[in-house]
């Protein structure tokens, strides 16, 4: 069995600890073993990349359906607001 994490953006100036976390998904082990990291560094439209993981779901296939709250955290603040991708499929790939 494994684990499925959503981790939100720590890479802001002030954070001097976290700069290389998130927004991205941790897949883990039940020992707790960091199996794979899905995302980058910023935050970002395109495939694999997020704004603000919420909720994280995963089919028989293996693959992965990822919510996020993109509008609260990014598109209303944008000049001008707009929508962005609220849910992404991640295809598992052999």
């Amino acid at each position: 069995e494994l684990m499925y994490v959503g981790e939100y953006f720590a890479g802001i100036g002030s954070n001097d600890m976290g700069t290389d976390l998130g927004p991205r998904i941790s897949v883990i082990n039940l020992e707790g073993k960091v199996l794979a990291r899905i995302g980058r560094q910023s935050y970002g439209e395109q495939s694999g990349r997020f704004f603000s993981p919420h909720g994280i779901a995963v089919d028989s296939k293996g693959d992965i359906y990822v919510a996020e709250v993109s509008w609260s955290d990014y598109g209303s603040k944008m000049e001008p607001p707009r929508e962005l991708r609220s849910m992404q499929k991640l295809v598992k790939v052999s």
